[in-house]
């Protein structure tokens, strides 16, 4: 039996992901782990073949808003464990987005015992961070998700808080408790979870199938969802411009950008870009590295409209790194694609 897990930084961490291949027996351990100070992209970010590399790309240059409103999540309507039938939903929802860096810690801590063959088992094995104290269950791992793709051949395996995210997406709605008290579905394990382990370090995690369009750029939003940090996903979506050895500087805050308002008067110690200079930057960067960050937000994109999630602020955090990429990508001089391409496009 295989073992993957990730330990925590002291700076923080990202989410710990494990690929279990469906064309192998063997499993793969997550890569190393990124600081909080910028989000993980697990993801190698997508590649690009020779056809897209040679071919005209016509890109819009706003990101397309959602094809139609995204229903909102009734908190009444959950189905929720023993733990929380007498609780006020909303305020145990409030207090773990409060807690989100902690859980987020908790789900890289935890490492999933993976059984050797080409099928994932209806439950996975996994050993749970420890601490001085026990945790309220409502805070630990509750679920894996066993997400499939169509941008890997690989099984992405991510331990979450169902909860956080039942309360999130309503087609995760099945995640707010355990399988038992849900309705019949078809992601969910159709057998009872094998015997409880008598300490609390040790429990079988539900396993939930979720296709999505990409498991390259959710990650992302694994991180998003526990963080909720706009502007750490922003950073994590554009690429780093070329350092200038001249002059070294800071990375730059973000967050003025998504809150052009609140920035009429910046500190005199942040290092802030205008969005001019910041586009100036990417437009340095090599024609690929723009499209595979391009790539990744239509990735993000994708899971997000797929799940239904309707976060206003994720939306304009994807909008603009959308925005901020294409815009970089038509100003690399291809003046007479450009001239072709019809009213709000971009070609590449």
């Amino acid at each position: 039996m295989a073992s993957s897990c990730a330990s925590s930084s002291s700076s923080g961490s990202s989410p710990s992901a494990s690929f279990f291949s469906r064309s192998s027996r063997s499993t793969v351990p997550s890569e190393a782990q990124s600081g909080i100070g910028r989000l993980p992209q697990q993801a190698t970010l997508p590649a690009l073949d020779a056809e897209q590399k040679r071919s005209t790309i016509r890109l819009p240059l706003q990101l397309p808003s959602p094809p139609a409103p995204f229903p909102e999540v009734d908190l009444h309507s959950l189905i929720v464990d023993k733990e929380l039938e007498d609780a006020p939903l909303g305020l145990a929802i409030g207090k773990m987005r409060e807690l989100g860096p902690s859980l987020l810690v908790s789900t890289t801590s935890t490492c999933l015992h993976i059984p050797p063959g080409p099928e994932i088992p209806p439950y996975l094995l996994a050993t749970l961070p420890s601490s001085p104290a026990p945790a309220p269950s409502v805070f630990l791992p509750s679920h894996v998700l066993a997400i499939r793709s169509n941008d890997s051949p690989r099984t992405l395996l991510l331990p979450v808080h169902g909860l956080l995210w039942a309360a999130m997406s309503p087609p995760l709605s099945i995640l707010s408790s355990k399988p038992d008290k849900q309705p019949s579905h078809p992601s969910l394990p159709h057998v009872p979870p094998p015997a409880a382990f008598t300490d609390s370090a040790r429990s079988y995690l539900p396993v939930v199938q979720v296709s999505l369009p990409s498991s390259a750029a959710f990650p992302l939003l694994q991180a998003y969802a526990y963080l909720r940090s706009p502007a750490l996903l922003l950073s994590s979506l554009l690429p780093q411009p070329p350092a200038s050895p001249a002059k070294p500087a800071p990375p730059p805050s973000l967050s003025h950008l998504l809150n052009p308002s609140t920035s009429a008067t910046p500190s005199p110690s942040a290092h802030q870009q205008t969005p001019q200079d910041l586009i100036r930057s990417l437009s340095s960067l090599p024609v690929t590295t723009l499209l595979r960050h391009i790539h990744l937000v239509h990735g993000l994109w994708q899971d997000v409209v797929a799940l239904q999630i309707g976060d206003a602020e994720l939306w304009r955090a994807m909008a603009l790194a959308w925005k901020l990429l294409v815009t970089a990508l038509g100003g690399r001089g291809r003046s007479a694609s450009r001239a072709e391409s019809p009213a709000g496009e971009v070609t590449a």
